[in-house]
């Protein structure tokens, strides 16, 4: 280890990703309850014990060096990790405090995590949550870097992180749909020709259950579905659905909860699965809050239509 290491507290730390999120000394330092020489004081003091730059002062404002954007992350981990230690000794002893942030893909959002939350608050009011809503790009960086605790979303088709762990927690099926007044909506036993003909609202590639189905067309010898928007967003997919002649794919959860009108075709030629995965940072056993919602979440899923996990 660094010998200069053991100068660099968490305070020090603090000092540094506040001034770096604020880009103002001042700022900071009002933020903080110091005064402007004693933050100043304290960035120069990590400075000399790390011996480079961290952040340049001009006229412009606060500029974070090469070596202060590489601090950046290991800070806000750091961090991250001393406020949770903190929650869960707290916990131990009985204290009333204790946080758990998670994130979540639309599909999670719709009934896997508020189902499981249902439960998990009542036998644990005393601990405060915090939701987010997003996709991979900006919510398992988030998971890297502390601001996370854990993730529910697919897994993405790339190289996945090593610093990360993937559980299963759902396989729910996932049904080709259109509203109720559409001409394939009554007719059974379709085919992939049948659905040749109309337009596509889907989710961007590399989506797995995209990938899918573009291979059962092509499989039938037709071309790929005819995409007229993609879409990140459930909420709109199924707006367009409702309003449109247009085909998607949702899960059955999202098609009951909607209350707009979309029904399930009767295709049959391919099926598709939206696995839903808990990702948490490799670091030992898990946290007893997240293990207690990760019961919870394993307890909903026995609950939804689909393949259950063991």
């Amino acid at each position: 280890m660094n010998k200069n290491l053991h100068r660099l507290d968490l305070r020090q730390l603090r000092h540094f990703i506040a001034v770096v999120h604020t880009g103002s000394f001042s700022m900071a330092a009002e933020n903080l309850r110091l005064t402007q020489p004693a933050l100043s004081k304290s960035i120069r003091s990590m400075e000399q014990s790390l011996g480079v730059r961290l952040l340049d002062r001009g006229p412009t404002g606060i500029q974070v060096t090469l070596f202060g954007q590489r601090l950046i992350g290991y800070s806000e981990l750091l961090l991250s990790l001393a406020d949770e230690a903190v929650d869960e000794i707290d916990a131990m002893r009985g204290a009333r405090r204790g946080s758990l942030r998670i994130g979540g893909m639309p599909a999670a959002l719709k009934k896997l995590i508020p189902d499981a939350l249902v439960r998990f608050t009542a036998a644990r009011p005393d601990v405060s949550l915090v939701i987010h809503e997003g996709l991979n790009e900006g919510m398992l960086p988030q998971l890297f870097n502390g601001k996370l605790d854990v993730v529910f979303t697919v897994k993405p088709t790339d190289i996945l992180n090593e610093d990360f762990e993937w559980r299963l927690v759902l396989s729910e099926p996932v049904e080709i749909v259109a509203h109720k007044s559409h001409p394939l909506a009554t007719r059974k036993n379709l085919a992939p020709a049948d659905l040749a003909p109309y337009n596509w609202v889907l989710p961007p590639l590399p989506e797995p259950d995209r990938i899918t189905l573009d291979g059962v067309f092509k499989a039938a010898g037709l071309p790929k579905p005819r995409v007229v928007m993609e879409t990140t967003s459930v909420t709109f997919m199924t707006s367009m659905i409702a309003r449109t002649q247009n085909l998607a794919y949702l899960t059955r959860a999202s098609i009951e909860g909607s209350g707009m009108g979309l029904v399930a075709l009767d295709f049959k030629e391919v099926s598709l699965t939206r696995n839903i995965f808990a990702v948490f940072r490799r670091k030992g056993e898990l946290r007893p809050t997240v293990s207690a919602l990760m019961r919870e979440i394993e307890r909903t899923g026995a609950t939804i239509t689909g393949v259950i996990p063991d």
